[in-house]
């Protein structure tokens, strides 16, 4: 007799045939393996590739997974566990970044720039799955923190597929490699269903290792794509302020010095 699926998990993937495989090994450790799974190779927008794989999920739990991360092998049986939880549409978990990753990250590789970035961006809460009045995200937030959020984590998001159909899936405006198609989502779903709830969830936490291959050689050529795709989702879904216009013009600073190369 067939196993029932109980979660269909989604990985669009590109050229990243090692980050993949760890990623596959993961999945074939967890403790709950009543799953199906969909790779998406398309060489297509990321908002466009995982609707493709929302078409495909038949499972009444649709996960959406980077090729670069590495899952725990609790971490599905975290993530269908919270779904128990009344009108819980969609869960996320940590995505921790060994410190050996963090030199890719630009924030990260220069002190100054996170300086300016934590001062005039970041509040003293450090919650995930927030927007800060300024319009953006922490970036080590506390991942201890069990409960209700705005967003989910982009590498590990899961939604009921029926609730994600019901909004139309992601919105394929946003181009290129995706950047903010996934808070948009969320907000369209909270939007949409204001009495469900996204929930973060310590136990369905992941290791993401960021890869520089594949997808990663379009970060830089996309730099304006990834900056109108900011701009469409904060003329959404952002309450202007003083803090919110001063970080527009520190995305189109930084994009125009990753699209130049200034940050190596």
């Amino acid at each position: 007799m067939a196993q029932v699926s109980l979660a269909s998990v989604v990985i669009p993937t590109l050229n990243r045939k090692e980050a993949l495989d760890a990623c596959l090994d993961s999945l074939s450790n967890q403790t709950v393996n009543a799953f199906d799974l969909h790779l998406i190779t398309d060489d297509a927008p990321l908002a466009v590739c995982r609707n493709r794989g929302l078409r495909q999920a038949r499972a009444p739990v649709v996960c959406f997974l980077d090729d670069d991360v590495v899952c725990p092998p609790g971490w599905l049986a975290a993530v269908l566990r919270t779904f128990e939880l009344p009108a819980i549409s969609g869960v996320s978990g940590p995505s921790r970044i060994p410190p050996s990753y963090r030199s890719h990250r630009v924030l990260y590789r220069y002190k100054y720039l996170r300086h300016l970035y934590d001062v005039c961006f970041v509040e003293s809460e450090h919650r995930p799955g927030h927007l800060t009045q300024a319009g953006t995200f922490v970036p080590d937030p506390d991942w201890s923190y069990e409960g209700p959020v705005q967003f989910l984590e982009a590498c590990n998001m899961a939604f009921r597929t029926d609730v994600l159909n019901a909004i139309g899936g992601f919105d394929e405006a946003y181009g290129g490699i995706g950047d903010w198609s996934e808070p948009d989502v969320c907000f369209r779903l909270r939007h949409q269903f204001p009495t469900h709830s996204l929930w973060f969830s310590p136990d369905a936490g992941v290791e993401h290792h960021p890869s520089q291959a594949g997808a990663f050689a379009k970060r830089r050529p996309q730099s304006w794509i990834r900056l109108h795709n900011y701009e469409r989702f904060a003329d959404r879904w952002v309450t202007p302020t003083l803090r919110h216009d001063f970080y527009r013009v520190f995305l189109r600073a930084y994009y125009t010095g990753a699209y130049y190369g200034w940050w190596g």
